[in-house]
């Protein structure tokens, strides 16, 4: 075992440096490795603006505000982000074959690094949240620091699993310029090109889901600032209740099913998971004009729950055109009541508009 993993150090430490001769331009494109090619085929390189992209490549574009450095044995992409008083900010960008030993291992990892002790599978939601670019599914880690000292180490980070590898987009430093640079790392992440998943361009028919999602907000929802990942992001506050949380996401595909979605949102509130037939059973259908929500209120029912349990989620799910999108609203079981009907609402206004009728509004 010793042997094989210095083998395959060594491997990407001369790989790493082979590339580093390279010119480095702005955008950054590099190759993904595939899982058989022939010893005929040329190396692939970045191609001449005007010509088509080769298949297989991941780049992205670097935040004007960031300084580049050289790179290093196994950073593709180096950078740094300097506060007024000189503290600067790291930000790497690096890939490993396979899952180098899960997002868990890697977590807790970098919690090391931040003078924070491990946490377990069930912690490690909490440090999670999922982000989709261009149709690619990752994990968006924040480890925030324990402490209030501005100089505490903060560490955010964006996993995806592409080509057989799995890639890292790293910042870490003093928590008073991280926090600073987190829109400038959404931009990057943003910014993520898989060429593979690029489509062919062509016509083609239109959708119901074309256009700009859109709904009738309710009267004492406010908008908040959410993650990247969420397509609309509310809050509900009311005295004497926690804040509740209303968002949107959307993923491509069933983005893991019904019953994982709806057992995934009933663990988060501390409720018991269903079977897939109780899923079904529970399963109310809301209708707009043009779609059906699968919808849920997941909270808690038998005298046990009610003492133990405080939270409620109201969740609707829309499949359509290959594509999922979550509505879920979380907050304190008696808080929801007064925003039930509300929350209905919302489903039954939701539409797509097109470019047309939303610069008429």
């Amino acid at each position: 075992m010793t042997r094989n993993l210095r083998l395959l150090w060594t491997t990407l430490v001369v790989a790493a440096l082979v590339s580093g001769g390279c010119k480095r331009t702005t955008v950054a494109v590099y190759d993904v490795p595939k899982e058989a090619v022939s010893p005929s085929t040329p190396t692939a390189a970045i191609t001449p603006s005007g010509q088509n992209a080769p298949k297989g490549r991941i780049q992205w574009t670097k935040p004007e505000a960031w300084t580049e450095l050289a790179p290093t044995a196994f950073r593709k992409g180096n950078y740094i982000a300097e506060g007024s008083d000189g503290k600067k900010a790291e930000i790497s960008v690096s890939s490993f074959p396979g899952n180098v030993g899960g997002v868990l291992a890697n977590v807790n990892r970098w919690r090391g690094q931040a003078g924070l002790s491990p946490i377990t599978e069930n912690q490690l939601e909490q440090s999670l949240s999922q982000v989709s670019v261009q149709g690619q599914v990752g994990q968006l880690v924040d480890i925030q620091p324990e402490s209030s000292d501005p100089s505490a180490v903060y560490i955010v980070a964006a996993i995806f699993l592409y080509g057989g590898e799995s890639w890292f987009f790293k910042m870490t430093g003093p928590q008073e310029i991280v926090s600073g640079q987190i829109a400038a790392f959404e931009e990057l992440v943003n910014s993520l090109r898989f060429l593979d998943s690029e489509p062919e361009p062509k016509a083609s028919p239109s959708k119901p889901t074309d256009g700009k999602l859109a709904f009738d907000v309710p009267s004492g929802w406010t908008e908040s600032k959410g993650s990247s990942m969420r397509l609309a992001s509310f809050e509900i506050v009311k005295d004497g209740f926690p804040t509740a949380d209303f968002s949107i996401t959307s993923f491509p595909g069933e983005a893991g099913g019904l019953s994982a979605n709806v057992n995934r949102w009933r663990q988060q509130v501390g409720l018991q998971k269903w079977s897939d037939a109780q899923v079904k059973s529970e399963q109310k259908a809301v209708k707009s004009d043009s779609f059906t929500f699968a919808f849920f209120d997941l909270k808690p029912v038998t005298d046990a729950e009610k003492a133990a349990i405080k939270e409620r989620i109201l969740a609707a799910i829309l499949t359509s055109d290959d594509r999922s999108w979550f509505f879920k609203l979380r907050g304190d079981v008696f808080l929801l009541d007064t925003q039930l009907k509300k929350f209905r609402k919302v489903l039954t206004t939701t539409r797509f508009e097109s470019p047309s009728e939303n610069s008429d509004r």
